[in-house]
């Protein structure tokens, strides 16, 4: 049995945020028109759909729900740009680790996301 993992969609009552901290992040994405429900962006990126879908009773987790990492190149100047996004929150300033230099960083809608240098 194989597994690749295809598609990620974030439902987000905070869209325009959660489309500027992911675009900064290094997603390019583009609203797509579906029959029913709101505007959704989705991204490609290596064969991985990455969506969010604007869902305006979508809250902000407490506790994060969810983690996602991203090995990026720039990741002084990405983490940067990154907390300058209204509702995000640096938890781990960028920081030598044996596995390499790493940042965490809430998105708006408060998942944790890891940032690895490549």
């Amino acid at each position: 049995m194989s597994l690749v993992i295809s598609s990620i969609t974030i439902n987000t009552g905070q869209l325009q945020n959660m489309l500027e901290f992911y675009r900064c992040v290094g997603f390019k994405f583009q609203m797509v028109r579906v029959d029913k429900g709101s505007e959704v962006y989705r991204a490609l990126h290596d064969g991985v759909e990455f969506s969010l879908y604007s869902l305006p009773t979508a809250q902000k987790a407490q506790v994060p729900s969810l983690q996602l990492g991203f090995q990026i190149t720039e990741l002084e100047n990405t983490v940067a740009d990154l907390a300058k996004v209204p509702g995000s929150l640096l938890i781990l300033d960028p920081t030598e680790m044996p596995d390499g230099k790493k940042a965490i960083i809430l998105d708006p809608d408060g998942h944790s996301i890891e940032l690895c240098q490549k």
